[in-house]
C-alpha cells in the first residue's frame, strides 16, 4: 500500500515515545492516571495573568504530571521508531510528518518535514504573531519578554489546555491531510482534537489509513490495515521491506 501510493504522510502520538522513556497521558502507567485529569484553563490562566503563570512557572509551583513529563522529556532520546519514519522520509517513502507530541524526538532523529500541531519543547511563540523563538531550558528562569516583533505575550509553543491550535501549524496539518492518499497512524489514541479528526478527514478523501499502535483505539474500526504492536518495532520492519521492494523492483 505504501510503495503503490503517491503521497503517503505519518501522523504521531504519545505511544510512539514510550519507548524513549516518556510516559502515555492515558492508561494504566499514564500521567494523568497517575496524577489527575489536568484542568481545562491552562490557557485562560496565562490569558487573565502572563505575570503570575510565568512565576508559578519558574517557581515549579506546576501540576505534577508536569514536572515528570518534562524530565523524562529532557531525558529522552530518539527510540527505533523515530530513526525508521527519518529514514523512510529520506527514502521518500514519507513526504511529511504531523505530531502531536512535543518532546522534539522526531527532530532529534532526522525527519525534516514536520508539522508539530501541540507545539515543540523547543520554543517560544508569541500568542498574537505566532512568531517562535528558541527556549532554552525546560525548566523556566525568568519570564519570556514580550514579542519583538508585535509585542505580545509570549509563552511556551507547547499547547495548553484550552488554547486553540496556532492557525499556521493547524493550516499546514490540513494542507498534508488533504495531500495523502495513505496515512500512517502511529502510537495515537486518536481522542484528542482536532488532530485525532485528521486521519478520518484523510479516509473520507480516499486515503488508506494504517494503524500502528499496541492497544484499540477509535480510529481502528475506519483503518485499512491494523498492525498490533510498538513503533520502535514495527517502523525498522517496515523501512527494511520498503528496502528489499525497491531492490526488487530496480
Amino acid at each position: 500500500m505504501i510503495a503503490s501510493s503517491e503521497y503517503v504522510i505519518a501522523m504521531t502520538g504519545a505511544g510512539i515515545s514510550v519507548e524513549s522513556g516518556i510516559p502515555p497521558f492515558r492508561g494504566p502507567d499514564g500521567l494523568w492516571t497517575r496524577h489527575g485529569t489536568p484542568s481545562g484553563n491552562g490557557y485562560q490562566n496565562f490569558l487573565e495573568n502572563p505575570s503570575a503563570w510565568w512565576r508559578r512557572e519558574i517557581e515549579r509551583a506546576v501540576e505534577p504530571w508536569i514536572v515528570e513529563l518534562r524530565q523524562s522529556v529532557r531525558d529522552a532520546r530518539p527510540n527505533p521508531g523515530h530513526d525508521a519514519l527519518a529514514e523512510m522520509e529520506q527514502a521518500g517513502w514519507i513526504r511529511s510528518l504531523i505530531t502531536q507530541n512535543i518532546d522534539g524526538l522526531h527532530t532529534d532523529a532526522g525527519t525534516q518535514n514536520i508539522v508539530e500541531i501541540h507545539g515543540s519543547r523547543r520554543f517560544l511563540r508569541c500568542i498574537e504573531c505566532e512568531n517562535r523563538t528558541p527556549r532554552a531550558d525546560l525548566f523556566a528562569r525568568q519570564p519570556a519578554l514580550p514579542c519583538t516583533k508585535c509585542g505580545g505575550a509570549v509563552k511556551y509553543d507547547s499547547v495548553l489546555f484550552g488554547e486553540p491550535i496556532p492557525p499556521k501549524a493547524l493550516a499546514s496539518a490540513r494542507a498534508e491531510t488533504d495531500r495523502a492518499d495513505c496515512v500512517l497512524v502511529i502510537g495515537s489514541s486518536s481522542t484528542v482534537r482536532p488532530a485525532g479528526g485528521l486521519p478520518r478527514i484523510a479516509h473520507a478523501n480516499g486515503a488508506t489509513l494504517i494503524e500502528i499502535n499496541t492497544s484499540d483505539t477509535r480510529l481502528t474500526p475506519e483503518c485499512d490495515v491494523v498492525i498490533r504492536a510498538s513503533a520502535a518495532t514495527v517502523l525498522p520492519n517496515l523501512m527494511a521491506e520498503l528496502q528489499r521492494l525497491s531492490a526488487h523492483q530496480a
